[in-house]
């Protein structure tokens, strides 16, 4: 399925636009009812507090972040090395040296290092609550 809405209406609707305008409306919403319920089946089975694109970023990233080498500054700061460059995090202020924590607010491979020093699941907590399915 396309991600332009417009596209993907255009193709759908193919049938659907000789119709009358009042049947040609009640197949778009037919068909958006149908695309928000597969949606919104897709959200009941998630297992993950994250949206599926952001678990997956996450879990290339972390692939990366398993060779950094970390050190606690003190409660919030870890000083990361290796990968080419050396970071600071704070996981407080949600920060990286490397500005991609704030340009993207999902944790960099740093920041995941650092969190996945703390506990498991504290990389999660680093997440902007927009990227949160709940």
């Amino acid at each position: 399925m396309t991600t332009n809405i417009v596209e993907a209406l255009k193709s759908t609707l193919k049938r659907a636009r000789e119709y009358p305008l009042l049947l040609l409306l009640d197949s778009i919403v037919e068909k958006m009812v149908e695309w928000f319920n597969e949606r919104r089946e897709k959200a009941q089975n998630l297992t993950s507090p994250l949206t599926p694109e952001c678990e997956r970023q996450l879990r290339h990233v972390w692939g990366e972040a398993g060779m950094l080498v970390p050190t606690q500054i003190n409660a919030n700061e870890w000083v990361i090395l290796g990968g080419g460059y050396d970071a600071v995090v704070d996981l407080q202020q949600m920060t990286c040296t490397c500005k991609k924590f704030e340009l993207e607010k999902l944790p960099c491979e740093h920041a995941l290092r650092a969190a996945g020093e703390i506990g498991e699941n504290k990389f999660y907590e680093c997440c902007l609550i927009y990227y949160n399915v709940s």
